[in-house]
């Protein structure tokens, strides 16, 4: 798996010298909360790229893929990729959870690449402390992580669908500083603070331009030194 996330961004890089593409991200809160950030990143380190945003807070895939709006700019917009983000408990917790997980993520991935787009799925990540709804499932951070990260390697495979790693940049900066790792989260341990979001757009922007997060000049507003070390677990989480 490893020296297939490699050759993929190695192909990426190759690709995308001086050519821009259309994204088109599919998600919930998790994903809408991001995507001012997403936005003024790629605005500032590569203009020519357009992004679209299809969001509803809560939602799961099996939600986008029986709405017929989602469906429409699926298939009418000329996108040369489209993310996928589930629903943040649901892919690792089991049963018929992770099934209709996976079923979303495969009917919406041969939807994608009838159209000639590449589907990309958004490795989310565990929160803070584990979920408290599902504590036998997810006691902690790395419960979650790992079941998390198991179910959409799976469909990344089964689908041929490029993995965008954020959940590993979370966990790659837990292993640096806990402190940086408790400042990705706001108050409710779940949803991405500014630094958050911008690990995850920093991750994005590696993943669909195939350059390296190091790069990265425009900090978002965060504190430089600190903008440094996430570019760097950024950088870290695709070379996994």
């Amino acid at each position: 798996m490893k020296f297939l996330h490699n050759l993929t961004f190695f192909m990426l890089a190759v690709v995308h010298a001086g050519y821009a593409d259309k994204v088109l991200f599919v998600g919930n809160s998790y994903t809408g909360q991001c995507s001012k950030t997403i936005t003024e990143l790629f605005k500032a380190e590569s203009p020519n790229w357009e992004l679209s945003f299809q969001t509803k807070g809560g939602k799961d895939l099996a939600f986008h893929l029986a709405d017929t709006n989602c469906i429409e700019r699926i298939r009418k917009g000329d996108w040369d990729y489209v993310v996928l983000q589930e629903q943040s408990q649901k892919s690792g917790l089991g049963g018929e959870y992770t099934k209709g997980f996976h079923q979303a993520v495969g009917a919406l991935s041969k939807m994608i690449r009838a159209t000639d787009a590449k589907p990309c799925l958004y490795l989310t990540w565990g929160r803070q402390s584990g979920d408290k709804r599902n504590p036998k499932v997810y006691p902690d951070f790395e419960a979650m992580q790992q079941k998390i990260t198991a179910a959409y390697l799976e469909a990344a495979e089964i689908n041929d669908a490029i993995v965008l790693p954020t959940g590993w940049a979370y966990a790659e900066t837990k292993k640096s500083s806990m402190e940086r790792f408790n400042a990705l989260y706001k108050k409710d341990g779940s949803h991405p603070s500014a630094s958050g979001a911008y690990l995850v757009a920093c991750v994005f922007w590696g993943s669909l331009t195939g350059k390296d997060p190091a790069t990265i000049r425009w900090t978002g507003g965060i504190n430089n030194k600190e903008a440094i070390h996430l570019r760097k677990a950024a950088k870290i989480s695709l070379q996994n």
